[in-house]
């Protein structure tokens, strides 16, 4: 919920702006119409704000779902090289293994060659 936020928060000052209009304050009637034409120009300013924000809005959106389908496939790869690296130490300890015997078996029998 609040990534929403961290991608809302760089625009409330212009929200909060565009909400805030400047209006007649007077009660008389006269100034009815002016009133209504001020309301409906903020009703206007603040449809485009909204339009700006929500097309802004689908952009990062759109940005934040490729990034997650590359870090997806960035880890897919990287699981299968930690695979493959996994199998090639089992590999290496086989052969280390194998080696270690060998050695160990070379030096026993070089041993009891020259004791004899």
């Amino acid at each position: 919920m609040a990534a929403w936020f961290t991608v809302v928060a760089p625009l409330l000052p212009e929200l909060i702006r565009a909400a805030r209009p400047m209006f007649t304050r007077s009660r008389e009637p006269s100034q009815i119409p002016q009133q209504i034409r001020e309301l409906q120009d903020a009703v206007d300013r603040n449809d485009q704000a909204i339009r700006t924000l929500a097309s802004e809005m689908e952009q990062t959106l759109s940005a934040l779902k490729q990034a997650s389908a590359q870090l997806e496939a960035t880890l897919i790869d990287l699981r299968r090289q930690q695979i493959e690296q996994d199998r090639r130490l089992q590999v290496m300890q086989w052969v280390t293994g194998v080696a270690v015997t060998a050695a160990v078996l070379a030096f026993g029998l070089a041993g009891y060659a020259l004791a004899r």
